[in-house]
Order: C-alpha cells, then structure tokens, then sequence
C-alpha cells in the first residue's frame, strides 16, 4: 500500500504562481477522482442492471484544459512569454490572457476583450481569475515570469560549483561552466505539468481510495 499525501487546494489573500500551480494539481487529481470514482461506478451500475439514484457531477475537464492545454493554455502562454525574445514582463504575459482566454467561461480579467469585467471592483487590473472547481481564485501575475524561468536555481548552483568544497562541487554538477547545456532548461511550469501528468499516469493504474481533508 502507498501514501500519497497532496498540498490541499490554496486561496489565500495574495495568490501567486505556487498557489496556481498547486491548484492546477488539485484540478487534476479532481478530475481522476471523477474518472475513476464518479464516473465508472455509474457505468458499472449500467452494466450491470444495478438500481441507482443518478449523481449529476461537475466535470472539470474544461477547467484543466484551460491550464494545460499545448496551444492556447495559461502554461503554454507563460513558457511562450518566457522563451519569446525582446521585453518580456508579467503584464505582457496578462496581456496575452486578455486576448487568447476572454471568453473562457472560467477565466476573469478586467482588462479582457470580453467587458462583462470592466467595472469590477474586485478584480484589480494586474490579476486573472479562475472559477476552480473549489471556488474562484484571484492570481496576482507580478512574479508569474520569473517564477517560471526559475533562474535563482540556475545561479545557485553556479555558485555553488564555484565552491571550494568538493561535496559541494559534486551536489551541483549543472553548475560546471563545460558542462553547460546550450539548449534553454525546461521553465518551472513545465516540469511541473509532466511530473503531473507522471502522478496522473500511475494513479490510472491503481485503485485508489481518498481521504478528503476538510479545515473547520
């Protein structure tokens, strides 16, 4: 038997990148729970002849596409942000959300294509916001680029390498200048989606039982 203990889902007063990918995981893990408690066990009921009162359920599938969807998903459009050359700021990033996200039904913005925000007070203009499948969350997007070019990692351990200590020299061997990889490291958001969809992959494989949380 194995223990998978997750980070709950997170809305707290100021909402960053950490909370919006924590979230993400959380989407996701919903969404398997539908799949393979919700959704299947109605099925089975069908096949087999078993009388059952119907649970209608919101499927959340929409909601994870928004996030992780290759073309036009809100990671796909930070790693296009941090990989496109020229000025790359948090407002161009909410700029391209304004444009490719405004009719999404679980996506807000005030500065948005789509005016039905326009005159909401509690949307600032440097925020998105995501109707979750546990509620809406307010992201503030300052920190959303760097966050995900993850570049503090990138110098601590060319620092480090540069210690005289061989231990340490041999704990962080990615800060060798001659061994340094032209191609530019995976973003922050990136490897976080496929280690997310890794988690996904072994869950399907498994038959899982959940314990739910629940904060008085």
């Amino acid at each position: 038997m194995g223990v998978l203990d997750i980070y709950g889902f997170e809305i707290f007063e100021d909402n960053s990148f950490e909370q919006f990918i924590i979230n993400y995981c959380n989407e996701k893990l919903q969404q398997i729970f539908i799949e393979l408690t919700l959704k299947e066990e109605q099925e089975e009921y069908i096949r087999e002849d078993i009388e059952w009162t119907h649970i209608d359920y919101f499927n959340n599938a929409i909601i994870c596409d928004l996030i992780e969807n290759n073309t036009n998903g809100i990671l796909a459009m930070l790693d296009e942000e941090c990989l496109r050359p020229g000025t790359v700021t948090d407002e161009t990033f909410l700029e391209k959300l304004n444009q490719v996200c405004a009719t999404h039904q679980h996506f807000e913005s005030r500065m948005s294509k789509c005016s039905r925000f326009l005159n909401d007070t509690t949307l600032p203009h440097s925020c998105f916001r995501i109707q979750h499948y546990a509620g809406k969350v307010l992201y503030q997007v300052e920190g959303f680029v760097d966050k995900n070019n993850d570049l503090l990692y990138r110098d601590l351990s060319q620092a480090m390498w540069k210690a005289g200590h061989s231990l340490i020299k041999s704990l962080f061997p990615e800060g060798n200048p001659a061994k340094v990889n032209l191609k530019r490291p995976p973003t922050a958001g990136s490897q976080f989606k496929a280690s997310v969809a890794t988690l996904m992959r072994n869950l399907q494989t498994k038959n899982p039982n959940y314990i739910r949380c629940i904060k008085p």
